[in-house]
């Protein structure tokens, strides 16, 4: 599942740098990571769904901060250009992700009508970050048959 989000994060406008792991981690890679960057703390809730043809659907709930580095000492107000800027890469990344093809066919399905929570996130990290934390859900369209 990572690796899928860090390719479709690849294909966002500006290319940002990709960083994976917990609260902790992520706070020590931030210190060197490239920005503007997409943080994706680890997988939430992962609801599996036992379908009547044997299939198992998989669905993943996914937590992503987009973020840009900013200086230490701005007010709020002064950073509200980067909130713009990483809700509009949140916008591109759900619209990529639902149509990212691995193979034959589309890897997520993106059910119309499910709500994507953005919320702003302000002097994150000791390198200071502002931008938008995004919680999706994304369920696989793969299944396996046992």
């Amino acid at each position: 599942m990572r690796n899928q989000i860090e390719a479709i994060v690849q294909t966002l406008t500006g290319s940002p740098s990709f960083v994976y792991g917990t609260q902790t981690e992520l706070n020590t890679l931030a210190d060197d990571a490239t920005f503007p960057c997409v943080f994706m703390y680890p997988l939430q809730p992962i609801d599996l769904s036992p379908q009547v043809n044997g299939s198992v659907d998989n669905t993943f709930t996914i937590y992503l901060e987009f973020l840009f580095k900013t200086d230490f000492g701005q007010y709020t107000a002064d950073n509200e250009t980067y909130i713009t800027q990483a809700l509009q890469l949140a916008n591109q990344f759900i619209v990529k992700a639902s149509t990212y093809r691995e193979g034959e066919g589309r890897y997520f399905r993106i059910k119309a009508g499910n709500k994507a929570k953005c919320v702003p996130v302000y002097n994150k990290f000791d390198v200071n970050t502002t931008g938008i934390g995004l919680t999706i859900t994304l369920a696989t369209m793969y299944f396996d048959v046992f």
